[in-house]
């Protein structure tokens, strides 16, 4: 052995773990920069600063957010997996178009999968989610949706909705199904959310006379009181109505609201079990308001 061979191997040993843990210390920093930039991106997505459609040039994403364009394409590579944001080839990326009739998939959806989180949670949720239920209810609070104003005018309407309240909003309703135990179901629930969030803000803004508070309220009851049959009706209706209220402001929908969502329900309680007989009237017979009759009887 030559002399001095062994320090040569120590440093060499030093040398590549300290090269492993700089590369590992950039892949933590790119993983980060991309986290950043990807929530950035939803945000601005689901506000619609970036409207549907929009085409998305990388280059002007790394200078709006301040970052590398290999964070900005890994993040809307997420994204595009998810359906807020499509990939063209050779064209690059845009931001996935709204429809009636994605608004109408999503709704049926959201709608059997939150039924489903629901159940379960009643049938296996104990004090410790019944306290959490509670706990979120009261957070909420009466005065809903609250909605952000600038300066000391009175809101109103169509103003859009506090951001704070929106987190409340939504603790509240994954506190109802927080004990539904089903890891795979409960993924794809906060996928469909993603994907509704952009309709549930436009419905917000369509001026109305609903009482979402009390829409809350009867849901906690009913959650409460272990009852699920009637939490499923109640989370049918809160989920309809505001599909309701994104067709009422949609220059595409020409239809009647009333026909219109009362078919949508015959769908859902079709697809679940709770209504039997043939449904007539595609997605696109609902938007131009050319939806059949549909026979059956609910069970």
């Amino acid at each position: 052995m030559h002399p001095g061979t062994g320090q040569e191997n120590a440093v060499t040993d030093a040398s590549v773990e300290a090269s492993h843990k700089a590369k590992q210390r950039e892949s933590r920093q790119s993983a980060t920069l991309a986290d950043h930039v990807y929530g950035r991106l939803v945000e601005d997505i689901l506000s619609c600063r970036l409207a549907p459609g929009s085409k998305l040039r990388q280059k002007e994403l790394s200078a709006a957010y301040g970052t590398a364009g290999s964070a900005v394409r890994e993040a809307l590579s997420q994204l595009a997996s998810m359906g807020l944001v499509v990939a063209e080839p050779q064209r690059g990326f845009r931001v996935a178009d709204t429809s009636i009739e994605d608004l109408i998939d999503l709704t049926l959806s959201r709608i059997w999968v939150e039924s489903i989180a629901l159940r379960s949670a009643i049938a296996r949720g104990g004090r410790d989610w019944e306290a959490e239920i509670i706990a979120a209810a009261h957070m909420l609070g009466a005065e809903q949706p609250r909605r952000k104003v600038r300066g000391t005018r009175t809101a109103k309407l169509t103003d859009p909705v506090d951001d704070d309240w929106r987190i409340l909003h939504q603790r509240f309703h994954d506190a109802l199904v927080s004990a539904c135990g089903l890891n795979s179901l409960m993924t794809y629930r906060r996928t469909l959310l993603s994907l509704n969030d952009r309709y549930r803000r436009m419905s917000s803004i369509v001026p109305s006379n609903r009482d979402v508070a009390a829409e809350h309220a009867a849901l906690t009851r009913a959650v409460l009181a272990r009852d699920a049959d009637r939490a499923v009706e109640l989370i049918e209706a809160h989920f309809l109505e505001t599909a309701a209220r994104v067709l009422a402001g949609s220059s595409s929908f020409k239809g009647n609201l009333s026909e219109s969502m009362e078919h949508l329900r015959k769908q859902v309680r079709a697809g679940d079990g709770r209504w039997s007989g043939q449904i007539n009237g595609s997605q696109a017979e609902i938007r131009a308001g050319k939806v059949g009759a549909a026979r059956g009887r609910r069970r």
